[in-house]
C-alpha cells in the first residue's frame, strides 16, 4: 500500500542543508568557507527568496536559522570565519 504524499518523510536538516551547499546554484547566497569546515551565508535577503522555497515548506530565513540552532550549529563571532557556521 502507497503512502499518502503529505506522509512521506522529508530529510533531517543536516541532509538538507548539504544538498543547498553542495549545488553550485546557490554559492552565490551561501557557500563553504575555503577550508571547508564552516559555511556562511553570503546574502540573506537573496538566499529567503531564491533557495529556501526550493527546499523547505517554510521560506523565511527565521526559520532557517532556527533549525541551524536547534542542530546545534554555532556561529563564529571574531576572526576570518565571523558569522559563519561551525558543527562540531
Amino acid at each position: 500500500r502507497k503512502k499518502p504524499t503529505w506522509f512521506t518523510k522529508e530529510p533531517p536538516f543536516p541532509q538538507k542543508l548539504h544538498q543547498i551547499l553542495a549545488n553550485p546554484d546557490n554559492k552565490e547566497w551561501i557557500a563553504w568557507l575555503p577550508h571547508g569546515r564552516a559555511w556562511k551565508i553570503l546574502d540573506k535577503a537573496k538566499f529567503e527568496e531564491k533557495v529556501l522555497p526550493q527546499y523547505f515548506r517554510s521560506s523565511k530565513l527565521a526559520s532557517f536559522m532556527r533549525q541551524v540552532n536547534n542542530w546545534g550549529f554555532d556561529r563564529a563571532h571574531f576572526g576570518p570565519d565571523e558569522n559563519a557556521y561551525y558543527n562540531e
